[in-house]
């Protein structure tokens, strides 16, 4: 007869998980989460109500179980690992995540309806919520909303861990087990400039046109570099590009009042620019952009969110 194989070890991370569920205590998480802020072990000690020789302890436990320096110890401090900043970044999703079981929890025992989270891309808080919200009041103005803005990964990361009921972003590449996405704006490149740029007046701008121009360009990863990109890639062109990179509205306006400055944007968030100070430049671009939609899972979709769904779907087939 034939002996059994032997069962395969087990991996680190899963020897790690394993660990931590049985090791781990919320105080840690506090601990961590207040050191990232502070970056001094007594102010660190004070926010989470604990004496300084304890948070001491606590931290060398905590170092122990993970097997890995969380802080660098110097003169003036305590100054985070990339390890610290990571542990700091998931103990911070989890404390929100309680602070958002125990608000569901009393409004429960209070026999409140739960609001529905919602966290949304600032162009789909401009497409898609914006122009959904007068119906969402006039018809169902029994439905709790708390709606939040972010970045695609605060946003998928919030929902994964419970922080969101759904989220609006742009349509994921891959999308995980368990998850349901509904396609609900189509999207597309076009680029600005300011008033003052020689291309602002014309009827009709090449991209070829644009080469001696300044560009702000957002980070790589965001779908608007690359399609701006591969439009580039194209013509054969390599922008020239400005020295400062930013996408915060309030420097835009400075940036784009000079008479040399291009950037894409999508076309969904045209309307946060300013007529008088910038404008879209006529080109005729191929430059499409992932779709804005619903991220959700099916599974978690109560009464309340299916409703908020309906009304989201229904809003961008025009119904």
């Amino acid at each position: 007869m034939r002996a059994n194989p032997d069962p395969p070890a087990p991996t680190p991370r899963l020897v790690l998980h394993e660990r931590l569920l049985a090791r781990l205590r919320l105080r840690h998480l506090r601990l961590v989460d207040a050191l990232s802020t502070h970056s001094n072990l007594r102010r660190a000690a004070e926010a989470t109500h604990m004496s300084q020789p304890a948070a001491t302890q606590m931290l060398r436990e905590l170092e122990g179980l993970l097997e890995v320096p969380l802080f660098e110890r110097h003169a003036r401090g305590m100054r985070i690992t990339e390890a610290g900043r990571l542990l700091a970044a998931h103990a911070r999703m989890a404390i929100e995540t309680l602070r958002i079981a125990a608000d569901d929890l009393a409004a429960l025992a209070a026999q409140q309806a739960r609001p529905v989270r919602v966290g949304a891309l600032d162009a789909a808080l401009l497409s898609i919520v914006r122009t959904a919200m007068p119906r969402l009041l006039s018809e169902h103005p029994q439905l709790r909303l708390v709606v939040e803005d972010g970045n695609t990964e605060r946003l998928t990361s919030g929902l994964r861990g419970g922080a969101f009921d759904l989220v609006l972003v742009r349509e994921p590449e891959r999308l995980e087990t368990g998850y349901r996405f509904i396609p609900l704006r189509s999207d597309r490149m076009v680029l600005i400039a300011g008033v003052s740029h020689p291309a602002a007046g014309q009827r009709r701008v090449r991209l070829r046109e644009l080469a001696d121009s300044r560009w702000i360009l957002p980070p790589p990863h965001f779908a608007v570099r690359q399609a701006l990109d591969a439009a580039l890639a194209r013509e054969k062109l390599v922008p020239r590009q400005h020295s400062v990179q930013t996408l915060s509205l309030h420097l835009l306006r400075s940036l784009l009042a000079q008479p040399d400055v291009v950037m894409p944007m999508p076309h969904s968030m045209l309307e946060r620019i300013d007529p008088r100070e910038a404008v879209q430049l006529k080109l005729q671009l191929d430059a499409p952009i992932e779709p804005l939609g619903l991220l959700y899972r099916p599974d978690d979709a109560g009464a309340s969110m299916q409703l908020l769904i309906d009304v989201l779907v229904d809003q961008a087939k025009g119904v």
